[in-house]
């Protein structure tokens, strides 16, 4: 199965473009992204197409700041973070004629500046835990339209619930037959974390939390994470991962119905020329020699035309 990339591959290679070129082009672009978040990338100053403002701006930003992502900000990227320009959360300042040491590198923290932005309650829940401070708070993240995801640590674990809509009946069932290989996985795989699929109804965790949406066509799908998966390494893979899980699972059902639709159309491809071939030839047949006259034997039934003057 596909995964997706946890950083901005447009931001990455116009970055790397204009890194060392004398004269740059003038920039003013618009670059959408998953999750409803828009960047802005545009060179302000005619006279210094060298400096690169980088913006973003993403639904849930306000959320987050209880929970640390300026500090966060300022620990990834420091003195490249500059007041938001109007209408975005975020504004970067590069200087692009500055080529860093590690360029590769360089670019690709920049471009990660979305997953770096909703990390930063991860990081400050995981840290309280391995600090065995207890079990806090639930942190409920709006990030986008119609749909939350919920972080609610314990005293050894984390829940990440996501409340996921869906477009149709048909897309709750392919989830929840999708999600089903997520459970029979522990099975077979060591420390694979616990994932529960709740169609519907919000499970228990949530009980008394304001502002869920239920119905038909809602799911709730919750991963627990335990120590393994929030201590040492493995606690940046996790966080890569959790954060790009809806999308994962909306872009592996779209590929399924794609696939059963092309299953569909080669049966239907199939069974037409089945019908085809089962056609009987048609009885009256008008039959030429070979110098052009019209061949009958005398058992034959008459042409249509004879029976006529015949009546």
């Amino acid at each position: 199965m596909l995964l997706l990339e946890f950083h901005n591959k447009i931001i990455e290679d116009t970055l790397l473009e204009r890194f060392g070129q004398e004269k740059p082009e003038p920039l003013e672009a618009v670059i959408a992204d998953f999750d409803g978040v828009t960047f802005h990338l545009s060179t302000p100053d005619a006279n210094a197409r060298n400096i690169l403002l980088i913006s973003m701006s993403i639904k849930c930003f306000s959320q987050l700041v209880p929970h640390g992502v300026n500090e966060k900000l300022k620990e990834y990227y420091g003195a490249a973070i500059q007041t938001p320009e109007s209408g975005y959360d975020v504004t970067l300042k590069i200087d692009t004629a500055k080529a860093p040491a590690n360029k590769e590198e360089f670019a690709r923290n920049i471009a990660r500046l979305k997953r770096n932005v909703l990390a930063a309650p991860y990081y400050k829940i995981f840290a309280d835990i391995e600090a065995k401070k207890g079990a806090q708070q639930l942190i409920s993240l709006n990030y986008r339209d119609g749909e939350a995801v919920y972080i609610k640590p314990e005293s050894d674990r984390v829940l990440v619930i996501f409340n996921v809509a869906f477009n149709d009946a048909s897309d709750v069932v392919l989830s929840k037959v999708f999600l089903q290989e997520y459970q029979d996985a522990r099975r077979t795989m060591n420390n694979a974390p616990a994932v529960n699929f709740s169609p519907k109804e919000p499970p228990l965790e949530l009980k008394g939390v304001s502002g869920l949406r239920v119905g038909d066509n809602q799911g709730f799908v919750t991963f627990v994470l335990f120590a393994p998966h929030i201590t040492g390494k493995q606690k940046e893979r996790t966080i890569d991962n959790i954060q790009t899980f809806r999308n994962y699972l909306h872009y592996h059902m779209k590929c399924s119905k794609a696939y059963l639709h092309t299953r569909m159309r080669e049966r239907v491809r199939t069974f037409l020329q089945v019908l085809n071939r089962a056609k009987s030839a048609p009885e009256n047949v008008e039959k030429k020699t070979i110098t052009g006259r019209t061949f009958r034997r005398a058992d034959d039934p008459p042409l249509s035309d004879e029976s006529e003057l015949n009546d």
